[in-house]
């Protein structure tokens, strides 16, 4: 069995790993793993399979919420960011809603901070391998692998139930009592009048009602003390409008720049979130008046290289992207 360092190492050797078109799934990560497809999971057995640590993280897989299930089934899984170390894999619901049903990525954890945020290293992130970082907003919770170095997990799995005590359990019951005003009192003892609140409050909005204060019951509260009727979708983290940096690299910075000139001027309501997604794709092929139908393909990519001035031929090049860059720099794209 590998170690946590390795692999790390392996991870890091794989930033900068794009697909070829963006939008194509087409990389070094899907060629060895057998098929083109969302490769952030794919991207961990990768690691895995080179580092002597396959069967550490349960096996391969592509399916994140299989995987998330696979390192709980083995008792090596933890709600939330409570204890995570590097070396972890971290796995994520950008809905908001924070439960295991709803994960849709995952990442390998670099560094941990003081902030209570994670630095992660993750295929298929903006259609690269890149080093992001994140917060406890849209972390559903880590699976840590049976490394041959591997730490304890902590003594909790990340869920406040009847026994749990402490600064969490407090703000638990001062929220009950905001929203449902349910005159608990604020010891931080999880008894069973807390419980019995919790129940009450899963009920109401329609939650399995099991008493266990969990990330989805948590992000159905966080909407709930907004005034909210539905989970809370976090917000990317993401650097504001700014000069880019022309150096060719099709990176979030570049696609939020891309986002913000897509609204202006195609009003095209799209989240700046930095991801070169479907919907974003969409909003291209549609300014670019070519057929929309959300993948990069040759038709796509030559109305770009048109659009901005670089040389034809279906392929997304590094001096497309350059080009690019330098007219949302300077406002004519």
């Amino acid at each position: 069995m590998g170690t946590a360092q390795g692999m790390i190492a392996v991870a890091r050797k794989l930033l900068g790993t794009t697909e070829h078109p963006p939008g194509s799934n087409h990389n070094t990560v899907t060629s060895w793993y057998g098929f083109s497809g969302p490769w952030c999971d794919m991207s961990i057995s990768y690691e895995a399979a080179h580092s002597d640590n396959l069967k550490a993280v349960m096996g391969k897989y592509a399916l994140t919420t299989a995987h998330a299930r696979a390192f709980q089934s083995k008792g090596r899984w933890h709600y939330g960011l409570g204890g995570i170390r590097p070396g972890d894999v971290v796995f994520f619901d950008w809905s908001g809603g924070r439960s295991i049903s709803g994960i849709d990525h995952v990442g390998l954890v670099e560094a941990v901070h003081s902030n209570h945020t994670i630095t992660t290293l993750e295929g298929n992130t903006s259609d690269a391998f890149r080093r992001r970082r994140r917060n406890s907003a849209c972390v559903v919770g880590y699976g840590r692998p049976a490394y041959s170095n591997a730490a304890p997990l902590p003594s909790h799995d990340g869920i406040l139930r009847r026994g749990s005590t402490g600064k969490a359990v407090k703000a638990l019951q001062k929220n009950l009592n905001a929203v449902q005003q349910a005159g608990l009192t604020v010891d931080g003892e999880f008894g069973p009048a807390t419980e019995k609140a919790v129940r009450t409050f899963q009920s109401k909005h329609k939650l399995t009602v099991d008493g266990e204060y969990g990330p989805h019951t948590a992000a159905v509260m966080k909407a709930a003390l907004a005034g909210r009727s539905s989970v809370i979708k976090p917000k990317a983290l993401v650097a504001g409008p700014g000069e880019l940096e022309v150096d060719g690299i099709f990176g979030p910075a570049t696609c939020a720049a891309l986002q913000r000139a897509l609204n202006a001027k195609a009003a095209a309501g799209l989240e700046v979130d930095g991801a070169f997604g479907p919907l974003t794709v969409s909003a291209l092929q549609g300014y670019l008046k070519v057929a929309v139908d959300g993948i990069v393909g040759p038709e796509t990519t030559t109305a770009l290289q048109n659009h901005v001035g670089a040389a034809g031929g279906g392929d997304w090049d590094a001096d497309t992207t350059r080009l690019l860059q330098k007219a949302l720099n300077a406002g004519t794209f």
